[in-house]
Order: C-alpha cells, then structure tokens, then sequence
C-alpha cells in the first residue's frame, strides 16, 4: 500500500492550519503589514488598548491611500478576528493588563512571505556546503565505530594543519568574492529568520501542556491530596514534556556557552566588515551584527514562560476545590446537553425566556443567620482622656492670629508719638512686640490711605515680630494720605 492517503491526510491538515490560512487570506498583505508595522523583535508584546488604535490608524492611512480594507471594521473587531484565527494571543500582564503577542502560526506565515518576497537564489555554494558539512558531522556523531571516529578527527586534522602550514609559509589568503558572501548571508538570513518562530512554539508548547494538567486536574477523580503532590512535581518539568521542549533543553547547552555566544557575535561582526555589506541597508547590517540577541531574548521568554506556567499551575492546584468544580462542571455539561436536544427543533429566532429574578416561594419567612452572642455584645466603652486635653485658647489669643489689630495699633502709635517718636517706622518700632506682627503692615497701609494717621508717612526701616518670636525686617514705603479726608475717616463724597 502506498503512502499516499497518510500524504493527502497530512497535508490536509497543514493545509487547514493557521499558518496557511493566513497566506491564503484575502487580507494577507493588510494583516502581515499591520504585524510588522507593530510588532518586532524588540516589540514582543502590545498592550490591547494600544493596538485597537494602531490598527485604526493604519486602516485610516490605506484609504487615504486608495487600498481596500475590511468594510465597517475597527482595529478591535480585527483584532479579535485574529485571535479566533489564531494569528494572535491574549496574554495577561503584570499591572493587570492584557497584551496582545503574535503566534507561531503569523511568525511562519510572515517567514513564507519574506521568502517569497527575497530575490536570492534557491540553490548556492554556501547552501550545499552547510548541508554537506551538516550531514558529514552528524555522520561522524551517528557511527559509534571508535576507529572511523579516530580517522574523521585525523582526516580534519590533516586538513587543518596542511591550511596553517600553507598560510604559515606565506601562502595567499583566499577571501570569499561579493557574490559567494551574498548567497551564505541569504542563507544565514534564512535561518536566523526562523528563531522567533521556534521560541514561540516552545512557548505554545509549555502553554498548551500547562492547559492540559488542568484539565486532567479536573478530571481526576482521586482525593486531592493523593493527587496534588505527583501534580506538583510534573509542573517543574514542562518543557521535558513535548519534542519541541526537549529541542529547547537540547538547545540550551549552547545557549548557556557566554565564551560560544560571544565567539558568535564577533563573526557576525567579522561578516559584515566584507565589501558585500556596502549594499545592505542601515537596518540589515544592524539586524545582521545584533542577531545574537534574537537568541539572549529567546531563551529569557522561554524561561520566563516555564517558570510562570509552573508557578501559576502550582497555586491553582494549591487553591482548588475538586468538589465545587466537578458539581459545577456536571451542572454546566447538563445544561449542554439539554441546549443541544433543544436546537434540534428550534429556530433560528427562537429565545428561551428566562425570569431575571427565581419565583417567590410559598414559604413566609427564611432565616438566613442564627443568633449571635458576640455580634451584640455593646462596644466597650470609651477611655476618659480629657485630661490630657490642652488648654483651650482664648479669645485674645485667636484674634491675635488673625488680621490686623487696627484700633489697638492706632492707640499705639498715638502713644509712641506721645514719647517723642518721629516719623512713622520710629514710631511702630516703638510698639509692644504684639502689636508689630507683620500682617500691622497692612492695618498701617489701610489707616494711612484713610488719612487716620497723624504721622509723617515717610519710608523707613520697621522691624515685625511674629507670633513664634522669630523677627522679620519691612523698608516701609513712602505713604501719602488722601487729599480729602473727613474726621470720620470716610472719603468725601
């Protein structure tokens, strides 16, 4: 029997997928447009709010443009549209929040569109090489024969040595043309293209399995705490659970090498001193030289994830009541049961009245609580404390913290003029210190533009006291009483 139909079933399936679905998309451009507009490697997460905007605002800006766009949608409609389409993911935030980050299924899909869309050639030296050299390695690694393995290692020995003889002896260095650098950096583009991808589905991955315990959880029948324990301990080993986990444990004896990272990020920059990267833009070169840091990222996200899902399904199962939730699933798959007898015969307007509030039942009176002693014992009483009260302050004392004392600074200055003072700042230095507070200044000012003063208002120099003690110095203006002034003070009508 051929391979065929497991083929056909296999393809159909990839074929049905999210990836393929949004290639296939009518919108494709629009959507993988707006992904890259919003999203990239520094921009792993959205806030929700803020892409509903984003989306707006490119969809403004294409039909001003003439483009076509989905008819009387908004940026959070679509967004939500995506997510059912599985082209993006709601994840909570710390502060409470929710972000929005793209799935494996977009990364591929922008993949296959930046392949499509990249002129380079499908078949170079440096592809067959890397292959070549690809396969011969794990050919060596694959042979458990000690002696091949000795001769494979002797062979690129040999090989090694004869190159440093030769350039030792003043041999030429032969340094890669424009062309051959292009076509490996095509294909190293390629590949390093591909790894937020693969970090997005370990991610996924751990997601999906943290899902899946708790559900299991659910469905265990056993006590809780039989359960709970052997629970506990597969929550710590997540990512040993699917292929794409053990890739990624695999995978982090080279993620952890700093001496390997950092050999790697110095080639990087070694490719890019080449007279080929003259014709890359700004933005490859810097993408190209900070590749290196796709990785740093990627495995910080990972582990992140592994410790998240591992706390979070740890306090879940901490938390869980398995009585309440297995009644309340029963009653909800009830419930689902009977909707599904009804949809049989009913309509498509067809409603199912529901009261908002249950029927009144013929019972005249419930208790809801019983009697308790403690709930009314009386308060105790209050402790007497008036004798620590402070003393109450007097009238005198309250005005002398308000404005100015005006009939009481006028007898004052009268007195002071009296003694012999001269002139009016002499004559309110001369004023007890309760009487030159420096809100007087202005009862001075009031009584002067009244005319109520018989004094020189000439300036000077009047020293105020505040209530504290603390002194203060005023140059007291020049004041000129008004022209008319009647002996009551009131100005001439």
């Amino acid at each position: 029997m051929s391979g065929v139909p497991r083929d056909v079933a296999r393809l159909t399936e990839a074929r049905e997928g999210a990836a393929l679905s949004l290639v296939r998309s009518r919108w494709a451009p629009l959507v993988l447009a707006v992904f890259r507009a919003s999203f990239s490697q520094e921009t792993k997460q959205v806030k929700a709010e803020r892409l509903h905007v984003q989306v707006d605002t490119y969809l403004a800006e294409l039909r001003e443009h003439g483009h076509d766009v989905p008819a009387q949608e908004e940026g959070r409609a679509l967004c939500l549209s995506w997510m059912r389409s599985q082209w993006l993911r709601r994840v909570p935030l710390d502060d409470g929040g929710e972000a929005y980050e793209l799935t494996s299924h977009a990364l591929a899909a922008m993949q296959m569109h930046d392949g499509l869309s990249r002129e380079r050639a499908l078949l170079s030296e440096s592809r067959l090489t890397t292959i070549l050299d690809a396969v011969h390695r794990w050919a060596v690694e694959a042979d458990p024969d000690e002696t091949t393995r000795v001769a494979a290692l002797d062979a690129e020995i040999a090989r090694l040595t004869a190159e440093r003889d030769r350039l030792a002896g003043g041999g030429e260095v032969e340094v890669a043309d424009d062309e051959r650098m292009r076509g490996g950096y095509a294909d190293l583009i390629d590949l390093l293209d591909q790894l937020p991808g693969d970090f997005r589905r370990v991610e996924e991955a751990l997601d999906a399995i943290h899902d899946q315990m708790v559900r299991d959880f659910r469905a265990d029948d056993r006590p809780k705490g039989e359960v709970l324990g052997e629970y506990l301990a597969a929550s710590t080993h997540l990512a040993s659970q699917t292929r794409e986990g053990r890739a990624f444990q695999g995978a982090l004896t080279v993620l952890g090498d700093e001496e390997l990272l950092a050999a790697f990020r110095d080639d990087l920059r070694a490719i890019m001193t080449h007279p080929f990267a003259r014709d890359l833009t700004q933005d490859e070169r810097y993408g190209f030289v900070n590749a290196d840091a796709v990785l740093r990222r990627g495995l910080r996200d990972v582990q992140l994830r592994q410790h998240r899902a591992s706390q979070s399904l740890a306090e879940y199962l901490s938390g869980y009541n398995s009585l309440q939730e297995r009644e309340l699933t029963r009653t909800l798959r009830s419930l689902e049961q009977e909707l599904a007898v009804w949809m049989e015969t009913a309509r498509a307007r067809d409603t199912v009245p529901i009261p908002g509030m249950p029927a009144r039942l013929d019972i005249d009176h419930v208790r809801t609580r019983f009697h308790d002693p403690e709930a009314h014992r009386p308060a105790p009483p209050l402790e007497d404390v008036s004798d620590q009260a402070p003393d109450a302050p007097t009238l005198d004392d309250v005005r002398r913290q308000g404005g100015p004392l005006l009939e009481e600074v006028r007898r004052g200055l009268d007195r002071a003029v009296a003694d012999g003072a001269e002139g009016l700042a002499e004559a309110f230095n001369a004023l007890p210190a309760d009487l030159r507070r420096p809100v007087e200044l202005y009862g001075l000012a009031y009584l002067a533009s009244r005319g109520e003063l018989d004094l020189d208002g000439g300036g000077g120099m009047v020293e105020t006291i505040r209530a504290d003690g603390s002194r203060r110095s005023f140059a007291l203006p020049r004041i000129h009483p008004p022209a008319h002034h009647t002996g009551d003070g009131d100005d001439d009508a």
